[in-house]
């Protein structure tokens, strides 16, 4: 096993005055997003709201605002640990403090940072029982400032995976830990239980928590060869397969408990599903092959291969995670001491490193085992290649890891730089919310686009049809059906069939006919002739001058003041002109500098005719509020009936 020679921890202050600088870095780099006043990305709000029913005393059965018609969207069916465990904690923090929308907001901003420098801090502690102090301090200031992890730990981006790490992160501790104390019974058997009881927490916390089981199966199988290789005893070898029946046997009965066993069977076709044995598999791993019927998969940006955003994501540290497994190989069959621990760091390596390369949302796990990468690459190059050489070599290594730490800080500390949360930048559509919350009903139902459904029901406090889980596909087909659709039929028997009592969109909906007849029609292919039938285009356009006259830029073509304002506001069905043959009509916003180009489809869709005002559309729907892009109707339900 690695050898640990240090002194014992309390007796150095300032070995906790270098720890304490660790999570201020790992802080202060992530507390950056708290000079906004709004949370980052989507399902935060959708976690806000969960924790606030919390707060406010229990947790509903269904989902109050979300996907009204379909009443699936179930919280007690599976509540998370992350909205009682910041309930307790915003109880405790505010000394009790009534449920306050704004304040539950602002604690819970905190959140994210403060568990990302945590898990910084424990890295630490992993490094130090596995390798030595400062292989550890290596790990804890790469795991503060990579930019994968930073991002999803940044202040304000309030969703489980923030706080999920941590428990593996002490889980593996306490494995080592356990494996270090094998002659040991007591000390065995304690820290594998707290051990198991730290993954069982993961797995209450986090989906992710697959990664120990795969973790774990690939090291057990690995390492009781590697023990054999290593001439071990067989009372170790004993003591090392009783260790992990043990954690294996209290892990998977409490995430079973709370999970059901359904993930036993995730996990399994996870690695049949992604195993490159086969070419189907490769493909998959590639996206070459997507199921016809997986449109989230196809469209949702996080379902794409991570491998081309690697440099962005992992900075100069990106090249350590390939590197450091051939070393971990050659370092464990040639190193004359046994060493139990480094197989364990290698199998989170290789797994989390193929689940960031086939997928982007995985990228984020391979974050903290760049920073474990890295501080085995610390201790190999320290004791294997400088510790009996020159004072030259010595000097290059310090000079070559004080690089990799130094990039690393200004790669986190640029990356956050970078980052604004949506609903900042979002004010048309924040500015709407904040209308919608004040002069709708406190029961009116609201036909959306999947996107900002968690804004809609978070700010707004108003029901949706569909939101940022797409838990519900029926949601997003109906509402990409109304919004494209032509036939007078389907748009009453949808709007009939919700009941809702406003349609809310925004401009850039016309630039995006494709993807909502993806999910119309539930198909990947967009050359599906019920998809490519539609042609529309939409630019905003920018003011300027030439030769002292005013012009718009839209896009590439520049158009004289006079021409555009002659462009229609109104909708036609007479086409503005012939391009390619193709019959074309064109018109501009009324109040916001934005050109559409539509063909016949596009033309006749319920988009456009109610965005242009065609008078039959005209009498079904008011234009209640527009604020910039963004335009909330109002359904005029007695006129539905005789709607055709």
């Amino acid at each position: 096993m690695t050898e640990n020679k240090d002194k014992p921890f309390l007796s150095n202050y300032k070995l906790w005055i270098l720890l304490i600088l660790i999570f201020v870095l790992a802080f202060a780099i992530r507390g950056h997003l708290l000079k906004y006043d709004y949370m980052f990305e989507f399902d935060t709000y959708w976690h806000l709201r969960a924790t606030g029913y919390i707060v406010q005393g229990d947790l509903p059965d269904v989902d109050p605002l979300g996907f009204y018609k379909q009443e699936s969207s179930a919280y007690t069916r599976r509540p998370q640990f992350l909205w009682y465990f910041t309930a307790a904690l915003y109880a405790l923090f505010t000394l009790g403090a009534s449920y306050d929308k704004w304040l539950l907001m602002s604690f819970a901003r905190l959140l994210p940072a403060i568990f990302g420098a945590l898990i910084s801090f424990s890295m630490y502690f992993l490094g130090k029982e596995i390798y030595n102090r400062k292989a550890g301090f290596v790990m804890g200031v790469i795991s503060a400032t990579i930019p994968a992890f930073v991002y999803r730990t940044m202040a304000g981006f309030f969703e489980e995976d923030a706080l999920g790490f941590l428990w593996l992160v002490w889980g593996f501790i306490f494995l080592v830990k356990a494996l270090k104390n094998m002659h040991s019974t007591k000390k065995h058997l304690t820290n594998g239980l707290i051990s198991a009881v730290f993954f069982a927490l993961m797995s209450f916390t986090w989906d992710m928590f697959i990664l120990i089981p795969l973790v774990l199966v690939f090291y057990f199988i690995a390492n009781t060869i590697y023990m054999a290789y290593k001439n071990s005893s067989n009372s170790e070898i004993a003591s090392f397969v009783k260790i992990f029946l043990i954690i294996f046997i209290v892990f998977f009965s409490l995430a079973s408990l709370y999970q059901g066993t359904g993930w036993v069977k995730k996990t399994t076709n996870y690695v049949t599903d992604y195993l490159p044995v086969s070419s189907e598999n490769i493909d998959r791993i590639n996206k070459q092959t997507i199921n016809s019927s997986d449109v989230v998969g196809a469209t949702v940006g996080e379902e794409n291969t991570g491998k081309q955003f690697f440099l962005l994501k992992y900075n100069f540290s990106v090249w350590i995670p390939f590197v450091v497994l051939v070393l971990m190989i050659f370092y464990l069959l040639f190193n004359p001491k046994k060493d139990y621990f480094t197989l364990l760091l290698f199998f989170w390596i290789a797994i989390t490193l193929f689940m960031a390369w086939s997928k982007l949302k995985f990228t984020y796990t391979l974050g903290i085992p760049i920073a474990a990468a890295t501080g085995f690459l610390y201790y190999f190059l320290e004791n294997y290649v400088i510790k009996k050489n020159s004072i030259l070599l010595k000097r290059i290594f310090v000079i070559f890891i004080s690089i990799i730490i130094l990039s690393s800080i200004a790669a986190g500390s640029h990356f956050v730089s970078t980052k604004v949360p949506h609903i900042t930048t979002e004010n048309d559509w924040r500015n709407s919310l904040f209308w919608i919350n004040e002069n709708t009903s406190q029961d009116a139902k609201f036909l959306n686009w999947w996107d900002y459904g968690h804004w809609l029901t978070y700010f707004g406090e108003r029901k949706a049809s569909t939101d940022n889980t797409n838990s519900s596909i029926e949601g997003d087909s109906d509402f990409a059906m109304l919004t494209i659709t032509t036939d007078n039929n389907t748009i009453k028997h949808i709007l009939t069939e919700y009941d809702a009592e406003y349609y809310i969109a925004d401009n850039s909906y016309f630039s995006r006919f494709y993807s909502f007849g993806m999910y119309a029609y539930i198909t990947t292919n967009y050359q599906d002739p019920r998809i490519s039938k539609y042609l529309t285009y939409s630019s905003d356009c920018q003011t300027g001058s030439i030769n002292n006259e005013i012009v718009y830029k839209c896009g590439e073509q520049m158009i004289k003041k006079e021409e555009y304002d002659k462009i229609s506001t109104k909708w036609t069905d007479k086409p503005t002109t012939i391009m390619n043959g193709v019959p074309v009509y064109i018109y501009r916003d009324p109040n916001f500098l934005k050109l559409y180009i539509l063909n016949s489809s596009g033309n006749n869709s319920f988009l456009s005719r109610l965005w242009f005002g065609e008078k039959e559309i005209s009498n079904l729907f008011s234009l209640e509020h527009q604020e910039g892009k963004v335009r909330v109707y109002k359904i005029n339900k007695e006129y539905l009936d005789s709607f055709n």
